[in-house]
């Protein structure tokens, strides 16, 4: 007799697993509509930054470029709290990053860019990044101012005003080299 209710109760949870397609709504549209801009849309008074009493019908999207001083409102207490912590973040990962750390351009002393090198120094911790030109590509570790250069060679640093200068050994040749931040 169990065996017979339990089968009874399966089949009534399987008939109640999906409604019967008669059952289902129809589709309605919904309560509220989204945006549709009224047919002045784009043809309004400026209201924020330009000198123009009139602004010209809009051809295409304007950019945050655009604006010569600031956005069209004053931004609330929550947006200032926020771009404050950004700012502060920001700081608080440059205060911590080593003097590698970023982007550099190694040039021969002729000022021809030799390859491109991308570093992570976080002061105290393990110096790592990469390295590429147009012939290749790899990684490239850090172990004071000893760059080991993957599948390339090895470049030795030393301080030069806002960049560095060095020694680039590669394929059994030594050159000099200078080690500076891309325009």
């Amino acid at each position: 007799m169990s065996g017979l209710l339990v089968f009874a109760f399966a089949g009534a949870l399987l008939q109640q697993s999906a409604p019967h397609p008669s059952s289902q709504v129809l589709y309605s549209a919904p309560a509220i509509r989204p945006f549709e801009p009224n047919s002045s849309f784009g043809r309004e008074n400026a209201q924020g930054d330009g000198d123009e009493s009139q602004r010209q019908p809009l051809d295409a999207p304007v950019s945050v470029d655009a604006y010569a001083r600031s956005y069209e409102f004053v931004p609330g207490s929550v947006e200032v709290a926020y771009n404050r912590g950004v700012t502060s973040a920001e700081r608080r990962v440059d205060q911590t990053a080593g003097p590698l750390d970023g982007s550099w351009r190694v040039a021969d002393d002729r000022g021809r860019v030799l390859f491109g090198l991308v570093m992570s120094d976080p002061r105290g911790g393990i110096v790592e990044g990469g390295w590429r030109n147009p012939d290749g590509f790899g990684v490239a570790t850090a172990n004071g101012r000893t760059v080991t250069l993957e599948n390339m060679g090895v470049l030795t640093l030393e301080r030069h005003g806002e960049g560095w200068r060095g020694t680039l050994v590669a394929n059994g040749r030594s050159r000099p080299v200078t080690v500076s931040r891309p325009d």
